[in-house]
């Protein structure tokens, strides 16, 4: 890999540092994606990047919402708790 360095503004690294938490992955990770996208995007027509844009902004409109009203460890597996969770529901019966 080749190392990089650019400029955000302090909006865009707030969105960046927590769209990466919510994916749970890192910040370079993302940004690797993005730009991968943005590259492969030359070849399609403006109409189809356009819609692609939107689904995505849509969808992660949704996503936010959802970490709104649940908290940021929406999302996040606990294995103890999900096994001690299903234990619970098995004792139950």
């Amino acid at each position: 890999m080749v190392r990089k360095q650019l400029y955000l503004t302090s909006e865009q690294d707030q969105r960046l540092k927590r769209r990466a938490a919510q994916l749970g992955m890192s910040e370079a990770e993302l940004v690797r994606r993005a730009l991968d996208a943005a590259l492969a995007s030359d070849t399609e027509p403006l109409a189809v990047q356009n819609t692609r844009r939107a689904a995505l902004e849509e969808f992660f409109a949704g996503a936010d919402a959802i970490v709104d009203h649940y908290g940021p460890s929406i999302g996040r597996l606990n294995r103890v708790e999900l096994y001690a969770e299903r234990e619970a529901k098995l004792l139950k019966r």
